[in-house]
């Protein structure tokens, strides 16, 4: 175990590092938001908790259980990674935009989760407290049945038959956040289809150039009407509309049915990642004896946004009243 302060030895296998090594970081980058349609999207993303969590007005979280108030500050600070805050709102919101992130644009997310000893007793004291260490996207893989994840080569450790330096994991600390089935179908052929509209937009860029020269008969007008229709197409599932760039020939019906899906689609991942993140704190809890869940409070209710729909099918409420209600 490697030490974490004057006070704790960690658990935690895992590492974080910059990955300069180019083999690393072609691995990481196949599957970051780098890109021009995935950057706007992972910034969207952020505000799959509502943008006034925490403030007077807005959501807050809260702990609920037999420990909530004596695991309080234990929790709060194993959410907040390497950002120190008092607050639970606010690392649970750091968490969730982080994971929802992650999961969107890269597919499954494992964290380590990193037990703290006390530095007195040795191996054999139990752990105090806990942290999760989110695993790199693109440097978690398999030796085997075996967990690992490649690391820099300076690290040093045994090499796989590419060459790439890995170290292995403990599968009894790694827990892994999925997507609800459905979504992460979705979601895929979604993100296949904005990184190739990455490499188009590059481009694109070239052949309005020629086309000012007057060297081409490329219409820009055409090229962005043809992109908003297979835009509409292939995000209709989530409805994110990259931010209103493409607006050609939508009514404004349609442009708060999508605001409405995309607040469904964020309430969904949201859920399934707090779902999943107080089985995360069952599994620790049964370790360090506390039992305390997470419950968010202030926030619309999927229930609300699934009404808004219905009412919008059936015209019960204004366009205007659901597009307000939609930027809430």
């Amino acid at each position: 175990m490697s030490p974490v302060s004057g006070e704790f030895r960690a658990s935690r296998r895992s590492r974080y590092f910059y990955p300069v090594e180019p083999e690393l970081a072609a691995r990481v980058r196949a599957v970051s938001f780098e890109g021009y349609y995935t950057t706007m999207l992972y910034q969207d993303l952020e505000f799959v908790m509502p943008f006034d969590v925490g403030r007077a007005s807005g959501a807050t979280a809260r702990l609920t259980g037999r420990d909530s108030v004596s695991a309080e500050s234990m929790i709060t600070q194993a959410l907040s990674t390497n950002e120190h805050t008092y607050w639970l709102t606010d690392a649970l919101e750091r968490f969730v935009r982080s994971a929802a992130q992650n999961l969107v644009l890269a597919g499954p997310v494992t964290y380590e989760i990193n037990y703290l000893y006390p530095v007195e007793g040795e191996s054999a004291a139990e752990p105090m407290r806990f942290r999760l260490e989110l695993i790199a996207p693109g440097t978690m893989s398999y030796h085997g049945t075996t967990p690992i994840q490649y690391v820099l080569s300076t690290f040093g450790g045994p090499t796989d038959s590419t060459g790439l330096t890995y170290v292995e994991l403990d599968p009894q600390t790694l827990v892994t956040f999925h997507l609800p089935d459905p979504i992460e179908d979705q979601v895929k052929k979604i993100i296949h289809f904005l990184r190739a509209a990455n490499r188009e937009q590059v481009s694109g860029s070239a052949l309005l150039d020629q086309s000012m020269r007057g060297k081409s008969g490329y219409s820009f007008t055409r090229h962005q009407e043809e992109l908003a229709e297979l835009f509409a197409a292939a995000t209709a599932p989530i409805g994110w509309n990259a931010r209103g760039l493409f607006t050609y020939n939508h009514l404004e019906p349609y442009d708060v049915w999508r605001e409405l899906k995309f607040m469904e689609f964020k309430t969904r991942v949201r859920q399934a990642i707090l779902h999943q993140l107080n089985d995360v704190l069952a599994q620790i809890g049964s370790v360090l004896r506390f039992e305390a869940q997470i419950e968010l409070v202030g926030v619309v209710a999927l229930s609300d946004i699934e009404q808004a729909m219905e009412d919008m099918r059936s015209g019960a409420r204004s366009i205007g009243q659901l597009a307000r209600f939609a930027a809430s």
